[in-house]
């Protein structure tokens, strides 16, 4: 069947629709529908057009009850202002509008319900050495750098960040960090729209922020500790984001640790709790846990022979990712890749983590056995010497030579080939990439410096000279 819009494609988007009390069907390609508001999170339920097509799907007013126009009584939003922006406006939205917004939420998790915990989950804050998480050894560190959960929360009736000022963003902020009590000790403030932006992005090249918060708007605030093993990211989507790591493979620990912060925050300010829906978050495919636990995973050679990719659609089946450090499909920085679940309504956190932790075991099995027979390989033998000469020697060292460097170098290390202090490669890894170089100059540098200092640095910390 063709497209009804564009009469070109082949449909794919089928929309069933009642106007003026007759059922009526609506048969579009994924560019038509897309193009004309069906990309929406919320699409289907308003639709603006020309011609048949806008009079057969707009002009209805989903949020009017009689002659009345249903509003959320803490953001103001009506549902046709949702629709048009893709977003609730406060997590009350999801309770006002719950009815209508149940279809979308439910292609985004099917008829899952949310299983996790509400609070007081006895968690444990993380064991403090003051080292950072990435040059600790511990449990399955030969493979496994780390764990990290991310929590999402909001506070309960107040509107999304988008809807306050910068003003009324820095009263909660203040209002969050007071609510830690001793659990803020440690922790570092900083104001993202007052550090340069090479600043910024260098803490999303170590982890402590996600990748989105880096462009944080004004009103955002940061939060971490010095051994970078907790950070909080307050009222930029939402009103909190909780993010604790550990080395090794214990998402368990790292889960418990952000729960602790999570829990403590919501004796003081209560936080927006679904029974069915769980945690309301701006964003609807995170709505359940908030949860994104993850491990950091060193596979260089599943990576290099294709393996890695093999497994892809298996993967996703089971509700995980494999992704690159920057969060951007495969695309890896020194064949570490970051795994994580991808479902957050319908499972514990518990259960997701288990999950995660399960195939992490299976990918570490399958990276060990493989490793095995790659490194008896003259040719990759080779390839690891050429590697570790070329950080020695090298005066020009651009991130995508030392990255590829470094994982040749850290394998031959893990088999004997090479002699390096593991720790300190982990290091390099995450504190020599682009913005991280800048930082540590103290300035915007051009490629060329950057790559030159790279090379300077990697020379003094590897090979002391």
């Amino acid at each position: 069947m063709l497209c009804q819009n564009c009469h070109l494609n082949d449909a794919s988007v089928h929309l069933r629709r009642i106007v003026n009390g007759e059922a009526a069907e609506v048969h579009l390609c994924a560019d038509c529908a897309r193009s004309l508001g069906q990309g929406n999170l919320f699409g289907g339920f308003a639709f603006a057009g020309t011609g048949k097509l806008g009079e057969l799907l707009g002009g209805t007013d989903f949020s009017a009850v009689g002659n009345r126009v249903v509003r959320c009584d803490v953001c103001g939003l009506s549902f046709d202002d949702i629709v048009r922006s893709s977003r609730p406006g406060c997590p009350n939205c999801y309770r006002v509008f719950y009815d209508k917004l149940l279809p979308s939420i439910q292609k985004m998790h099917g008829r899952a319900l949310y299983r996790g915990s509400r609070g007081e989950t006895k968690a444990t804050q993380n064991e403090e050495t003051g080292e950072k998480w990435y040059k600790e050894q511990k449990n399955h560190s030969d493979i496994v750098l780390g764990s990290a959960a991310l929590l999402t929360a909001n506070a309960d009736g107040i509107p999304f960040p988008a809807r306050l000022s910068p003003s009324q963003k820095n009263a909660l902020n203040v209002k969050i960090l007071q609510a830690l009590g001793k659990l803020s000790a440690g922790l570092t403030a900083a104001d993202p729209a007052r550090l340069y932006p090479y600043e910024v992005v260098a803490l999303a090249e170590r982890s402590l922020i996600t990748p989105e918060f880096a462009s944080a708007r004004e009103g955002a605030m940061l939060a971490f500790s010095q051994d970078e093993k907790r950070s909080l990211m307050l009222c930029d989507e939402n009103h909190i984001k909780i993010r604790a790591a550990t080395a090794g493979l214990a998402p368990e620990a790292a889960f418990a640790a952000a729960a602790a912060h999570r829990d403590a925050i919501n004796a003081a300010i209560p936080l927006a709790v679904s029974q069915k829906l769980g945690y309301l978050n701006q964003k609807p495919d995170e709505l359940g846990t908030g949860l994104v636990s993850s491990v950091v995973m060193h596979l260089p050679v599943l990576s290099k022979t294709g393996a890695l990719s093999a497994l892809a659609s298996i993967i996703a089946k089971l509700g995980l990712a494999v992704t690159g450090l920057s969060g951007s499909g495969l695309a890896v920085t020194g064949d570490l890749f970051r795994v994580s679940n991808t479902i957050t309504l319908g499972l514990s956190e518990e259960e997701a983590i288990s999950n995660l932790k399960s195939f992490c075991l299976q990918l570490e099995t399958k990276e060990r056995a493989a490793a095995e027979r790659y490194v008896e390989d003259i040719a990759v033998q080779d390839r690891i010497q050429r590697a570790a000469s070329l950080l020695s020697g090298a005066m020009l060292l651009t991130s995508a030579e030392m990255n590829e460097a470094l994982s040749w170098v850290r394998l031959g290390t893990l088999y004997g080939i090479t002699k390096f202090d593991i720790p300190t490669v982990n290091e390099l890894i995450f504190t020599m990439q682009p913005a991280s170089v800048n930082t540590l100059a103290g300035t915007k540098l051009s490629a060329a410096e950057r790559d030159a200092l790279r090379a300077k640095l990697v020379r003094e910390k590897l090979f002391g000279a």
